[in-house]
């Protein structure tokens, strides 16, 4: 370590040969709050100085592109892209993304610490740095059934046992925190010396208050600029998320200014392979920022600097001497396009395009097969109101008659597949405007039971064998023939395959909606988030419907 200081001390003042040369560069520096112009000298993949350097073993002329530090994901959930941490890694790497801060609660609430052992020795084989944050929500609620338990005990063995996780993931049961239950102040109480992320959508009041008490240090969940003003006010890190399904980002933005700018991030938090592939992922934060007004040197900075300070990412977020040479080139300040990226000092993306490395493969059990009895017919029923781009719902109760009448009301049912109890939820739906056939899934947050939405019983029943024969996933099928897959062997949650691969399947997954009257944008994302009870206002679970804003069961049919 000596002597690569040594070496890097030298090429600093010009006395040795740096490994690269980045010369004619317009950097952005998240500092001062300027760009600056100058040549970026590495050596041993860190930042030996910016300025005049023109000695390197590789000299790359930017030709007055601008080179902007590596971004940041400040809360993503990987499995939802449907890859394995070492290919999402290639897929946000090539947006520009090069490092995130995941939580693996999906896979850990279907396989428990073994899946969280996959996590961290696949995230070994990614080119960009993924830091975990420990699941707290496994399960998210004790209202579901799901394939694995880690609790205030466990959670304390394990955060001794793997330094890979740098806090504790969102902390899902607010009403656990604010109401005192056992199990989650003892998971508090052991991450006390470490971050803590917070989920509390519409917390306010002193129930705010006294959730923030418990060492909530973030909120991915704000929809307003009320909600976020609240939450920064109470010390809380606003991330703002633009996802598949959850975008937030132009409600929150007017709140940024030249006072708080510092307490905000951007995040993904669910997003798909296809979009990452069209969009990125903090990259579309970035873009659409600047686009609604928000001044780019800014943006840069909320995507890079501001969630590598709060979640203490030594030497990461910015372009200066001694930190690690992680940054893209890209052609201006408006739409970002990337032209080449670099991680620890080494090129990995030329022209927006990933040059593929060879990447390792760790072998999990398959899941287990399923049987779905018929759901039956039934008369005075709870609808649970879905919304495209939102993960809150409502509640509206039609009469029988109505429900007759009301040709955009679905049929949904939520499976147990961990082979637990083989209970079976059992709701209605409206906003999808399903005709005919059946989209099913096994990505159901957080539990990740299977669901199938359908008009016809024995379709969904179809649906819902053909899914399970896959290994889980996503299946959409009529008249029970299968017209489009996304087989996710993984967990039901995640492939081996990489990002233009799975990007495609999900494109012809898209299209595929279409045969079924489906005319949201996102509906399989959207989906996935009706059994997450914690999320108000009426999902499904396998235990049966429930009110989130009352936080208790709630009969679907009734007198």
């Amino acid at each position: 370590m000596i002597d690569k200081l040594k070496n890097r001390i030298a090429v600093s003042k010009g006395d040795k040969k740096a490994d690269l040369i980045l010369k004619n560069a317009k950097i952005v520096n998240v500092f001062s709050g300027e760009v600056n112009h100058g040549n970026i000298a590495v050596v041993d993949g860190v930042i030996a100085g910016i300025g005049d350097y023109n000695n390197g073993d590789e000299i790359v002329d930017c030709q007055g592109k601008y080179v902007l530090p590596g971004l940041i994901d400040a809360h993503i959930h990987i499995e939802s892209s449907h890859l394995i941490p070492s290919c999402f890694g290639q897929a946000v790497l090539a947006k520009g993304t090069t490092a995130v801060i995941a939580d693996p609660h999906e896979i850990a609430n279907v396989l428990g610490v073994e899946g969280l052992e996959f996590m961290i020795k696949d995230a070994k084989l990614s080119p960009m740095d993924i830091f975990y944050m420990l699941p707290s929500a496994v399960p998210s609620t004790d209202k579901e059934t799901a394939g694995a338990i880690i609790n205030g005990d466990a959670v304390g063995d394990l955060l001794a046992k793997y330094p890979e996780f740098i806090g504790l993931g969102e902390v899902i049961n607010a009403p656990g925190v604010i109401f005192g239950d056992d199990d989650v102040l003892k998971k508090l109480a052991f991450a006390q010396e470490k971050l803590i992320d917070g989920h509390y959508p519409m917390g306010s009041g002193n129930l705010l208050s006294a959730y923030c008490s418990a060492g909530i240090s973030s909120d991915h969940e704000c929809t307003t600029s009320a909600e976020a003003e609240e939450k920064l006010k109470n010390g809380l890190m606003i991330l703002m998320r633009e996802g598949s399904s959850a975008k937030n980002l132009e409600a929150l933005l007017p709140v940024v200014n030249d006072y708080n700018w510092h307490n905000f991030c951007f995040c993904a938090d669910d997003i798909s392979a296809l979009d990452i592939q069209l969009r990125g992922d903090i990259l579309n934060c970035l873009k659409k920022a600047v686009k609604l007004g928000l001044n780019p040197v800014r943006g840069v900075q909320i995507a890079t600097i501001n969630p590598a300070r709060h979640y203490g990412l030594k030497a990461r977020g910015a372009i200066a001497p001694g930190y690690i040479a992680d940054f893209l080139v890209v052609d201006n300040l408006w739409d970002f396009t990337v032209d080449k990226v670099y991680k620890n000092g080494k090129q990995y993306v030329e022209h927006g395009e990933y040059k593929p490395r060879k990447i390792g493969k760790v072998t999990l059990p398959s899941l287990k097969n399923i049987k779905f009895p018929l759901i039956g017919n039934h008369k005075y029923a709870r609808v649970i109101k879905a919304f495209p781009a939102d993960l809150i719902t409502e509640e509206i109760i039609y009469t029988a008659e109505e429900v007759a009448n009301n040709h955009n009301i679905a049929k949904l049912m939520v499976v147990e597949r961990h082979g637990k109890n083989g209970n079976i939820g059992f709701g209605l739906v409206e906003g999808f405007d399903l005709k005919a056939g059946c989209i099913a899934t096994t990505i159901a947050h957080d539990s990740h039971n299977l669901l199938a939405l359908g008009i016809d019983d024995e379709e969904m029943i179809f649906a819902a064998q053909a899914l399970a024969k896959q290994g889980g996933g996503a299946i959409i099928t009529k008249n029970k023939k299968v017209l489009a897959a996304l087989p996710l062997p993984i967990a039901g949650l995640m492939t081996w395959e990489d990002a233009k691969t799975v990007a495609k399947k999900e494109e012809e997954f898209l299209k595929a909606k279409s045969e079924l009257g489906i005319s949201m944008d996102s509906p399989l994302m959207t989906l996935s988030f009706l059994a997450l009870p914690v999320i108000p206002k009426l999902k499904l679970t396998d235990m049966g419907l429930f009110n989130g804003e009352d936080f208790d069961f709630v009969p679907l049919y009734f007198d």
